[in-house]
């Protein structure tokens, strides 16, 4: 296919969902009409897909530092339940050392709350169980996908039921400020979870400081399993695993005439296997837009957090301008299909995209990756954004930079299918539904400024 000019000549290719031709560049070149073409080449198909195995574990994975954990319910996307698993470890630099006259006065699980994490009904009640892993080592080397669980004693350690309270606590150890007032440090919200002191006084025999790698005491303890055991709630929770309350607390004193009331804490730490197992219950509308595939997504799509579905995009025919154009700028947008339950479940904060390769990775397109580490993921875009819509209602959209890995995709070194999944899937459960690419006021679109290569 030759595109007529002279020198570089720059057209705008307004790509949509539809099937039929579309008229391409005469907006800018009305003055060239050598220049108007009409293509049927330049189709979107939309398709909502779930991915069969997301990796929710393994050493090369980035955390956000946060794990989710509830048993959430959304009458668009069905119910999915998150089980936490964690490994605690003792100090390398500070071995527990427990005098023999030492006696246990308490051992707390605390868990920092991640507020940016939390999604839904977040004074929703909770119930959660407590179980001690079993088995053999978790190696930290280890792959896990959605669905994976660990082996547990069956006698849950502790259940709580609870409304989380998320006001700041006051550290008054800590001063912050003498004048004009003392102000103490504050201490951000938390659940505390009690522990048997039995378990406590099984930890008070594991103190051994020729264990620097914890292979000895991670045999003899395995770690904790959360599990939402109550009926599904309007709410996720997500914890803070990196910040310093959260793990696991031993109090304890020594006899009369010592000093008193020590401490001593079993982290969570970078070298700790931790991940939150996901079940998911999708509800009728999902299942029948994955089953419909292409056919449904010319109405909307979805994408959600956890293991739910992702929005697979296509562009059969882009390779039709391989060695004929440079892409100059390339930007794709989807728009929200407003939903009575925006309120209490807000859109996706950020979209990623991602492509497949032959062997079944998946793997993040260049534009995000040299915008994250570079210029700041403003440049690439992905965030919800209003803008006024035809009629004057407030909508939001999504806006992405492409312009690298369309090049790729014109080229035939990369497929020509882009997958737009929620960034940090696995610790986040935000959702948003997408209009498709048949919408006729708002389609999924793409914009893109070529230069004439011939």
């Amino acid at each position: 296919m030759k595109i007529a000019g002279i020198y570089a000549v720059i057209l705008l290719l307004i790509v949509t969902g539809c099937t039929e031709s579309t008229t391409v560049g005469g907006e800018i070149l009305d003055q060239d009409q050598s220049a108007l073409l009409a293509i049927d080449t330049f189709t979107i198909r939309a398709a909502t897909v779930t991915e069969e195995s997301l990796v929710i574990y393994s050493p090369a994975l980035q955390l956000l530092g946060s794990n989710l954990c509830g048993h959430l319910e959304d009458p668009v996307f069905g119910t999915v339940k998150a089980d936490f698993y964690a490994q605690f470890r003792v100090n390398e630099n500070a071995f527990p050392v427990y005098p023999d006259t030492a006696v246990i006065d308490s051992l707390v699980l605390y868990l920092e709350y991640d507020l940016n994490g939390i999604y839904g009904d977040s004074l929703a009640e909770q119930e959660f169980e407590v179980y001690r892993i079993t088995g053999d080592v978790v190696d930290r080397d280890s792959f896990y996908v959605s669905g994976n669980e660990l082996p547990t004693n069956p006698t849950p350690l502790a259940t709580i039921r609870f409304t989380p309270n998320f006001e700041e606590g006051v550290d008054s150890s800590i001063i912050t400020q003498t004048s004009p007032d003392t102000t103490y440090a504050t201490i951000n919200p938390f659940l505390s979870i009690p522990l048997p002191n039995e378990l406590g006084t099984e930890l008070m025999t594991y103190a051994d400081d020729e264990d620097p790698a914890n292979s000895a005491f991670l045999t003899k303890f395995g770690g904790l399993a959360i599990r939402p055991v109550s009926g599904p709630t309007r709410s996720m929770l997500s914890f803070n695993i990196e910040a310093l309350r959260t793990g696991l607390q031993l109090h304890y004193h020594l006899g009369e005439g010592e000093d008193n009331d020590r401490l001593y804490e079993y982290n969570i730490t970078t070298a700790s296997v931790r991940f939150s197992s996901f079940d998911n219950n999708p509800a009728a509308d999902i299942v029948a837009a994955e089953a419909d595939g292409f056919e449904a997504g010319k109405e909307r799509t979805y994408i959600q957090g956890m293991n739910g579905p992702s929005t697979l995009l296509q562009l059969p025919y882009i390779t039709n301008f391989k060695d004929e154009v440079v892409v100059n700028n390339a930007e794709l947008t989807v728009t929200v299909q407003p939903d009575p339950e925006d309120n209490l479940f807000p859109s996706v904060t950020q979209i990623i995209i991602l492509y497949k390769t032959a062997e079944g990775n998946f793997v993040t397109i260049d534009d995000f990756l040299f915008t994250a580490n570079g210029a700041g993921l403003a440049a690439f875009g992905g965030q919800p954004e209003t803008f006024a819509g035809d009629n004057g209602e407030t909508l939001q959209r999504y806006r992405m930079k492409i312009s690298a890995h369309l090049q790729e995709m014109i080229s035939g070194e990369l497929p020509n299918e882009i997958y737009l999944r929620v960034f940090q899937k696995n610790e986040r459960a935000n959702r948003v539904i997408l209009y498709g690419t048949d919408h006729p006021q708002y389609p999924v679109t793409l914009n893109a400024n070529f230069t004439n290569l011939n």
